[in-house]
């Protein structure tokens, strides 16, 4: 792990040094980074349907499954109209599994499932909206495919994500989304198919034309 660390951190760093200042010419994007699970949004209770699937969606000490290494990696292609289209890769360990039992919320770990996501996107920039020339936020949707210890199962994931660009071409970004599973689940028996909160953070570049 630590030796495909230091390949892709070089191999980024290369395609860095090759890029050019305008967005048009540098159609190409690739960003890498750590990513968190958090799978309270499948736990149920809460006063209403939000409060239940979106409440303490950032308590990182209790929830939050964290690799410590580069733990994603995307890249896309600008298509025109603010649009791009691209594909990800993350995995992960998941240690803390939430749960919702006699009216109250509860950690457990499962058996350290490793995860393994994939997901082909559509991106929309509203960097014209916002019209600065720092930040870049984003929404999304992306149609995939996870796997969590012995099981699989289909996901879509609407998501948003927001870019601070150092440079025209280098950025620190930060992205959420929301993984929803389409396969049935128990949640207070089996770890089975859960949906899950996906949240991550990592360094983009732009490139594409010499």
């Amino acid at each position: 792990m630590k030796h495909l660390n230091k390949i892709l951190i070089a191999v980024v760093m290369i395609m860095g040094l090759n890029t050019h200042a305008q967005d048009s010419k540098n159609p190409w994007a690739v960003s890498f980074g750590v990513n968190a699970l958090d799978t309270k949004t499948s736990a149920g209770g809460g006063n209403n349907w939000l409060d239940g699937h979106f409440s303490k969606a950032f308590s990182v000490k209790d929830n939050w499954n964290i690799l410590p290494s580069i733990s994603y990696v995307s890249v896309s292609k600008y298509v025109g109209d603010n649009f791009s289209v691209g594909v990800s890769g993350s995995m992960n360990k998941v240690e803390k599994y939430v749960s919702y039992t006699n009216s109250k919320y509860t950690v457990s770990n499962p058996g350290d499932l490793k995860y393994y996501g994939i997901d082909a996107f559509v991106k929309y920039s509203l960097k014209s909206l916002v019209k600065s020339s720092s930040f870049e936020p984003s929404v999304s949707l992306g149609l995939g495919y996870s796997v969590l210890g012995e099981n699989s199962y289909q996901t879509v994931s609407p998501g948003a994500d927001l870019v601070y660009w150092f440079s025209d071409s280098v950025g620190l970004e930060f992205a959420t989304k929301y993984v929803k599973s389409f396969e049935n689940r128990e949640i207070n028996k089996v770890v089975n198919a859960p949906s899950m909160l996906q949240h991550s953070l990592g360094i983009k570049f732009k490139f594409g034309e010499k």
